[in-house]
Parts: structure tokens; C-alpha cells; sequence
């Protein structure tokens, strides 16, 4: 599956969403009590989200070990 990595990082209210390249539909939704600890810890930038030699989990930091992570 393509996908586009759909990222407003530099916000008051950041938000980060995975759309299916082909639908538009969207597939993941973060908002900032998700995505700021990652940009404080270095975990999510922008140069890993714009890396395609890393898979979709690592450009995005996705912690799936953690239970609270739910996809859409």
C-alpha cells in the first residue's frame, strides 16, 4: 500500500495523519499529546518523515510496542 504522510509540525497544535496514497482515506490520526513528546525527544523529525528508505513506523516513530497506540 502507498501512502502520503500528511504533517503539521510547526503549530501550537501539531497533527500528523496517514492517508492511503490511492483513496485519500485517512489511515492514522495523532495529535499534539502524541506527537510533542516525540519532537522533544528527538524521535520525530522532519528529516526521518521525508526519508523513503525508512519504513512508514520508523519515518513516523510509531511506538507499536506501546498499548496505547491504536491505528485507525
Amino acid at each position: 500500500m502507498q501512502c502520503v504522510i500528511d504533517a503539521w509540525l510547526e503549530r501550537s497544535d501539531p497533527c500528523l495523519r496517514l492517508l492511503d496514497a490511492e483513496t485519500g482515506q485517512e489511515i492514522l490520526r495523532c495529535g499534539a499529546g502524541w506527537i510533542l513528546p516525540l519532537l522533544e525527544r528527538g524521535d520525530l523529525t522532519l528529516e526521518d518523515i521525508q526519508d523513503e528508505g525508512l519504513s512508514y513506523a520508523e519515518r513516523l516513530g510509531l511506538p507499536f510496542d506501546q498499548p496505547t497506540f491504536r491505528a485507525r
